[in-house]
């Protein structure tokens, strides 16, 4: 037998053992057909090959790109099991053995995949014939994504509002603020709405914003030299996704802030492209000055994320820090003046702070409901804030809603009006119950890290609605029963086939395998690419309430352009400041 046949055999073997394992995972091994265990064996011994075919890759790397690597290629696989597991009754009622095997080969299958798309993406070389590229290419790219999002204002129309939609529809008509939702971004509305009193106007808002960031990605990644053909077909995926459809239309603070998002990731991708060179130009500065607005106040967390993001970009090419940091130096000046005389003058009521403790509020409740260990004072003051019943009837392992708003029975004041003694009986109650306190962190921040989604959990997705019976009569018109009837099939569809579209933690894996790989292939600049994202997805970590998916739309708008951006070659880094164009 020859060396080349053995070898086949031997991968063919492999990827069997990697089938049965990837199969078995996810559900009862006997009943699968032969045919998908031969059809997943050939898949899975194609990316063994592949895989292989990388390690003489690697070695070429330089050292501390073989050390990520080695990080990588353990941590990341093993996050992906973890994610993608379901209850699996059928796994673990077998032998230690037997489960030990399958999570090992799906360990092994998770590396094989990644490292084989790791190789496919490296060979690929860009032409690097230079193309000046037209500004109005960026009007062009973002034809598709209007198109859609059109398509569905018109079958939802004027646009769909939950609840929380409707509280900030009553502040921008009555300018009574409360910082609840951020108050300029409600200013917005209320100019919005003096031009044309509907929903619609806000939802065309949200549609011509994230127009202009995949405008803006489809024009930046030309100028990049990556193929039209895959620009194309990148945006058209990006706007036929029903997550980016029905969110465009639907009257959330997270719509904004999330294209918002966007385009100042696109903005990372020019710095670290250009080595910094965009610094020096006055147009990029008041592109970079408007965005960062924008996602400063969009949403809460905001401020933090472009304070971080700028520090680190004025760090990393502080060659070119002449423009920019008294332009980020203003905008911090200008925040610290809105959020303090200006709020107070204009009487903006302060938001819940419990809305920072619903982490800690779960954990309590978990191990009150669990019947954690507790002395007789913690639990007294456990009950002087909600009673021990009422933690028993609301506890929502997934959302902290029912109890936080149990306005009768939960004593928030109780907590205010001594901080001091809230934190010292949480943390008492974490440490004598870590278990459990994990337990409840984990099932809290499910949305954030699991792509499976839990048998006793669940995904807040959309609403294609007006909240029905609201006081301020807004109800949706059908301008078209064949249009709105489309569009709810292709959503409802889109749902029971590929119900991972709406989990995030999807989109925040692919979107850091492929910023992984523009690293391996540039330098540890591309990193800054995922750094807003990144800490937006830390900041919801930290104070998730719910399951609602539009809380990390802004990680499934990166993740294609992120894709794109991975085959990028970036410009030698200079150190001497190049003369303005």
């Amino acid at each position: 037998m020859s060396k080349n046949i053995l070898r086949w055999v031997i991968i063919s073997a492999f990827g069997l053992y990697l089938s049965g394992s990837m199969l078995f995972f996810f559900m009862p091994i006997r009943n699968v057909s032969i045919v998908i265990v031969l059809l997943v064996t050939a898949l899975m011994a194609g990316c063994v090959y592949y895989a292989l075919k990388f390690w003489p890759m690697l070695r070429k790397l330089p050292k501390g790109k073989q050390i990520s690597f080695a990080i990588f290629g353990t941590l990341f696989p093993m996050f992906i099991a973890v994610s993608i597991r379901g209850e699996q009754p059928y796994l673990t009622d077998n032998h230690f053995v037997v489960i030990l095997a399958v999570w090992f080969g799906v360990f092994l299958a998770v590396l094989a995949i990644v490292t084989a798309i790791i190789y496919w993406c490296l060979t690929a070389t860009l032409s690097p014939i230079k193309r000046r590229v037209s500004p109005w290419k960026i009007a062009l790219y973002a034809l598709p994504s209007l198109i859609v999002s059109s398509y569905f204002l018109l079958a939802f129309y004027p646009g769909a509002m939950t609840p929380d939609s409707l509280a900030q529809w009553d502040q921008a008509h009555t300018h009574k603020y409360t910082d609840w939702h951020p108050v300029i971004h409600t200013m917005l509305l209320s100019v919005l709405v003096k031009i044309w009193d509907s929903p619609a106007i806000i939802a065309i808002f949200q549609i011509v914003l994230i127009g202009a960031g995949t405008g803006l990605a489809g024009w930046s990644l030309e100028h990049a030299r990556v193929p039209k053909p895959f620009i194309w077909v990148s945006l058209l995926l990006f706007a036929i996704s029903p997550v980016h459809a029905i969110s465009s239309i639907t009257l959330w603070k997270d719509v904004a802030y999330s294209a918002a998002l966007l385009l100042f990731t696109l903005l990372m991708f020019m710095i670290v492209r250009s080595s910094g060179r965009v610094l020096q130009r006055w147009p990029f500065i008041a592109g970079y000055a408007l965005i960062g607005f924008m996602v400063m106040f969009f949403r809460h967390n905001g401020f933090p994320v472009f304070l971080i993001v700028t520090a680190f970009v004025l760090i990393m090419y502080r060659s070119y820090w002449i423009k920019l940091l008294p332009v980020a130096a203003g905008m911090i000046l200008i925040y610290q003046i809105i959020v303090n005389p200006v709020y107070t003058a204009l009487e903006v009521h302060p938001s819940d702070p419990q809305e920072m403790l619903s982490i800690p509020t779960q954990q309590i409740a978990a191990i009150v409901t669990e019947d954690g260990d507790m002395t007789e004072k913690q639990r007294d003051y456990v009950n002087r804030i909600f009673p021990i019943e009422k933690w028993h009837e609301k506890y929502n392992p997934y959302s902290v809603d029912s109890i936080k708003f149990s306005w009768g029975d939960y004593d928030r004041f109780t907590i205010y009006d001594d901080w001091g003694r809230y934190a010292r009986n949480y943390l008492h109650l974490v440490k004598q119950n870590p278990d459990i306190a994990a337990g409840a962190l984990f099932k809290q921040t499910s949305l954030i890290w699991q792509i499976n989604e839990p048998a006793d959990g669940y995904t807040s997705k959309y609403t294609t609605n007006i909240y029905l019976n609201n006081e301020f009569g807004l109800v949706n018109t059908v301008l078209n029963d064949d249009l709105k009837r489309n569009a709810f099939s292709y959503l409802k569809e889109a749902d029971d086939s590929i119900p991972f579209l709406w989990r995030p933690a999807f989109y925040t894996a692919l979107a850091l395998l492929f910023t992984y790989i523009a690293y391996l292939r540039n330098t540890w600049r591309a990193w800054l690419l995922l750094l807003p994202v990144a800490l937006n997805t830390g900041a919801v970590f930290v104070g998730i309430p719910a399951q609602d998916f539009r809380y990390l739309l802004a990680n499934s708008m990166i993740m294609l352009p992120l894709i794109l951006i991975s085959f990028v070659k970036f410009e030698p880094l200079v150190m001497e400041v190049a003369k303005d164009d």
